[in-house]
């Protein structure tokens, strides 16, 4: 199986009211989607982390830097991938949307090899070790005083 290309998917709504977190608010939500498709025609989905045109940055990093990088590599070879990519890329930063990009694709290998061996992520990593997991949420729900007033 080979690796025959790598989508972007940048995915934006505005919202009614502007939100944040602790760094900055936001007047839209933006998520970011990669997908990985291959020769057998399997499909691997991840999500990059960044927020705001953070996003259409690390859709660059990843259709047009890490792309071509791995077209034609095996995408069950994850941590091959996550090694040249990472290397060829920790000069231009060992933290941000350089890996923020490399992790979304690292999603999407991860996906493909669930696919390709019909087993849950959690087998894949190491096996069952709890009946439960907490579960933990964040929503970017601050709102600035004046917001809150109306």
């Amino acid at each position: 199986m080979k690796i025959t290309s790598i989508k972007s998917h940048v995915l934006r709504y505005e919202l009614e009211k502007e939100l944040g977190y602790s760094q900055q608010y936001y007047k839209h939500r933006t998520a970011h989607l990669v997908e990985v498709q291959t020769d057998e025609g399997m499909t691997g989905w991840g999500e990059c982390f960044g927020p705001g045109n953070i996003a259409l940055a690390n859709k660059f990093i990843v259709e047009k830097v890490i792309q071509p990088l791995v077209i034609g590599e095996d995408p069950l070879n994850k941590e091959h991938i996550w090694q040249k990519v990472y290397n060829l890329l920790r000069d231009s930063g060992q933290k941000g949307m350089p890996i923020q990009a490399l992790s979304g694709v690292d999603i999407a290998l991860w996906d493909i090899l669930g696919k390709k061996t019909n087993a849950p992520l959690y087998q894949l990593v190491g096996g069952k070790c709890n009946n439960e997991v907490p579960v933990y949420g964040y929503g970017m729900m601050l709102q600035k005083k004046n917001q809150l007033m109306n």
